[in-house]
């Protein structure tokens, strides 16, 4: 057998690309140059003019750019401001109300009857109402914290774990947005040994 090739055969024949040649470097350097380096004055001259336009073009362009940013924020915190005060508006019309309702509910002497039942249940509506306004209730119970609380008696305690701690409220207090709006009023035990 032989291995010569038929080169007439029908298969296709791979063809040599030709070899691209690296571009001379006096060509590749020429163009870059002639753009940095530019011999005529005049040229020169209006290079300079246009890059100095668009120094002042790019320093107009960020002065924008952080006028508005600080134009967005500005807006963000007027929103977020008088929604707050829109909410407190709302809530100090409405907590009188509440409150009318709460001890209209307490004068029923039926816990059980229909007309307290049905009281009790829009009270927690119009509890749910004030806390989508962001109405917070302050717990009346636990340890008293002056910052939150208002003590309107201390009144003697034999259990030594209820000393500083509220036994009882007299109303309820609020906090709106963190802030306290109504602090609760609340009886505060005193363990005298």
């Amino acid at each position: 057998m032989s291995n010569h090739k038929d080169h007439h055969s029908s298969e296709p024949q791979m063809q040599e690309e030709p070899a691209v040649q690296p571009p001379q470097a006096s060509e590749a350097q020429a163009a870059p140059q002639a753009e940095e380096t530019p011999q005529d004055p005049a040229v020169k001259a209006e290079a300079e003019k246009l890059n100095e336009e668009i120094k002042k073009l790019k320093e107009e362009v960020a002065r924008g750019r952080a006028d508005y940013f600080n134009l967005r924020s500005r807006i963000e915190r007027d929103r977020e401001s008088n929604a707050k005060l829109a909410a407190e508006q709302a809530v100090n019309e409405m907590l009188p109300v509440f409150e009318n309702l709460e001890r209209l509910a307490a004068a029923v002497n039926d816990p059980e009857s229909s007309l307290a039942k049905g009281m009790s249940m829009v009270i927690r509506q119009f509890s749910d109402g004030l806390e989508k306004l962001g109405l917070e209730f302050i717990p009346i119970e636990g340890e008293f914290d002056p910052a939150v609380h208002e003590a309107v008696t201390m009144e003697p305690v034999c259990d030594p774990s209820k000393d500083g701690h509220i036994i009882g409220a007299l109303c309820r207090g609020y906090k709106l947005a963190g802030r306290v709006l109504k602090a609760p009023q609340v009886r505060v035990g005193k363990f005298n040994g």
